[in-house]
């Protein structure tokens, strides 16, 4: 009953309470949006609402580069990228903001170390970065191009390493005299399909590639789920993990549940019967951006709670019990698993 209380207040949220109207100038900051020119991302760079009958095209330009704040839009597309941060000027011309575009391929951890240091190499600080790009139910056998199970190569292994070339300019950052106090943050992007994950405590250590596994039909039904579930776990152990592994840094990690969300990523998902009614659950992406303002900028976020997992729109949650109590096994289980993974590229 616990369960299905705390799933259907997520699928059903109240009324956000924290919006972009709650934010003050963001100026001098600088923010890194993964998966930045779509989506979530999109949303959370610059939208307020979408168009009832065109969801892709968004209106009203706003949230962090509307508040004078450098926005990186993370991802492999440049010419959508480009063409977000064009629409955004059109619609915004009077910010003192900054929209750039940093060429990031989670698909491939050889090009990882690359981008971040394209990034340093121009940015003297980093306040908030958003592991926000994912993929979800993509062709069976789909992989990277170092042959990790797709979803958890560029949900998980990638994300963390990118982070980790990250993390000591965010400490430096959170050390300014002008920073505000536990307002550096990482915020790592998980779902409500972490509780369809493998149990106990999401990860399938087993298989955690799932390579073993037979795709007859009845069980391809159950997998796609519980493998990019297994994803979204792991987003919210790395983020319980981090508030360990930086302590006494200054950055505060969060892991959080966006929401069900009318986006690009559920483009795998069809079927005449099963379209309509995920369709039915599904909200315009500005919502879940709210879940991410409040993770990465709400005063609430506080050292108090460094390590939450937030739900939709922007409130304080819990996710799936065992979860959440395995963390303490699992987290340095998986932080040396992906550390050790990564070695050769860091």
């Amino acid at each position: 009953m616990e369960f299905m209380t705390r799933a259907l207040s997520q699928i059903f949220p109240p009324t956000p309470a924290f919006t972009e109207k709650d934010l003050p100038d963001l100026f001098p900051k600088v923010y890194i949006v993964t998966g930045g020119a779509s989506g979530v991302g999109k949303e959370l760079c610059k939208v307020n609402a979408y168009h009832p009958a065109v969801p892709e095209i968004p209106i009203d330009a706003r949230i962090l580069y509307s508040k004078s704040a450098t926005v990186y839009l993370a991802g492999r597309n440049q010419k959508n990228a480009d063409d977000a941060i064009s629409w955004i000027k059109s619609e915004v011309p009077d910010s003192n903001g900054r929209l750039k575009f940093l060429d990031l391929d989670l698909n491939d951890l050889s090009t990882i170390k690359d981008s971040a240091q394209a990034f340093l190499a121009k940015e003297s600080r980093l306040d908030v970065v958003w592991h926000n790009a994912g993929v979800m139910m993509p062709p069976s056998g789909s992989k990277t191009k170092q042959g990790y199970e797709l979803q958890l190569g560029t949900n998980v292994v990638a994300p963390w390493l990118f982070q980790s070339f990250l993390t000591p300019l965010m400490q430096q950052t959170a050390a300014l005299p002008g920073t505000p106090k536990d307002s550096v943050r990482v915020i790592w992007v998980s779902s409500g399909a972490s509780n369809a994950s493998p149990a106990p405590g999401g990860i399938n250590w087993p298989d955690i590639n799932f390579e073993n596994v037979g795709w007859g039909i009845p069980r391809l039904f159950t997998l796609k789920p519980e493998i990019y579930g297994q994803s979204k776990a792991a987003n919210i152990i790395l983020g319980a993990e981090a508030v360990k592994r930086w302590s006494g840094s200054g950055i505060l990690s969060v892991s959080l549940n966006p929401g069900n969300l009318r986006t690009a990523l559920i483009r795998h998902i069809s079927g005449r019967f099963l379209t309509p009614i995920i369709h039915s659950v599904l909200y315009e992406p500005y919502y879940g951006a709210l879940t991410e303002l409040f993770a990465g900028l709400s005063p609430q976020v506080d050292g108090s709670r460094n390590g939450a997992y937030i739900i939709p729109w922007g409130r304080f949650g819990n996710p799936r019990s065992d979860i959440e109590s395995g963390c303490g096994e699992n987290g340095p289980k998986l932080w040396a698993w992906i550390e050790s993974e990564c070695r050769e590229f860091m």
